[in-house]
């Protein structure tokens, strides 16, 4: 192919990223005079329906955090047996129906692992909504102290599960190796996949990535109007400016080392 059928590519390219800028510039623009028109004169209602729903967290934080650590335990305990179980099949069977075990067993592990995240990830903002010096001098020491036991019994309880998460994966497939309370646990699992496992986790992993670039500028967008509109902080925008920093910056850095080993092979 010529330069000369190459170049209207090129230039076709540059109109529509300038279109595409151009779009979420203007979509920017509208979002911003819609927020203005429908919440510059309702952010005094909104901030105290805040406060009302802060306050209504700090009143079940306990029995919240409760339930989400009954739910984990029940969940985890769940998702070991059925891993363990699944474990027995893949051993029993060969080929297809090995393929099939295999497929429930990244299915089951998926789920195991998703809803240690998510207690994870809901036990943290239920204690953030009295963790604060007024809430405390407020009378309201021995709840939040009784909230932190449970908090911490819940976050021991989801450490524990991730090391008893990779045994099991571990004993029914022996080949993986890691240590999983080493700091190059990852390392160490990664070197002891075959190439179709590492092939997943590259595409996955990609995925993600790609995934991140695509939420994240939207995220920042959001925490800027929040606060614009609800005076939140500008710690909300600096934090998802810096995992965009760090996602990126962490990437570009791999694959510059990866280019360079690949050099000096």
């Amino acid at each position: 192919m010529t330069r000369d059928n190459q170049e209207p590519k090129k230039t076709n390219s540059y109109k529509k990223t300038g279109l595409i800028m151009l779009a979420a510039a203007l979509f920017g623009a509208v979002l911003g005079l819609l927020s203005m028109l429908l919440l510059g004169g309702r952010t005094d209602d909104i901030q105290t329906g805040m406060t009302d729903i802060l306050s209504f967290i700090q009143r079940i934080m306990l029995p919240a955090l409760l339930i989400i650590t009954i739910a984990t335990i029940i969940l985890g305990e769940r998702s070991i047996r059925r891993l363990r179980a699944i474990g027995e099949k893949i051993r029993e069977t060969e080929d297809e129906e090995c393929d099939r075990w295999e497929y429930e067993e990244e299915k089951t592990g998926a789920f195991g692992v998703m809803s240690n995240i998510l207690s994870q990830v809901f036990c943290v903002l239920i204690l953030s909504a009295g963790y604060s010096v007024k809430y405390i001098t407020d009378g309201n020491h021995k709840n939040m102290l009784a909230a932190c036991l449970v908090f911490l019994g819940c976050y021991a309880y989801n450490g524990f599960y991730q090391t008893r998460y990779i045994k099991t994966v571990q004993a029914i497939h022996p080949d993986q190796k890691g240590d999983p309370s080493s700091r190059k646990f990852r390392q160490q699992w990664l070197d002891s996949c075959d190439e179709a496992q590492k092939e997943l986790i590259y595409q996955s992993a990609y995925k993600t990535y790609s995934a991140i670039n695509t939420w994240i500028p939207i995220l920042l967008v959001f925490t800027m109007l929040g606060h614009l509109f609800f005076d939140t902080g500008i710690m909300a925008i600096v934090v998802v400016a810096v995992i965009w920093i760090v996602v990126t910056g962490s990437y570009l850095h791999s694959c510059v080392n990866m280019k360079g080993a690949k050099l000096r092979e």
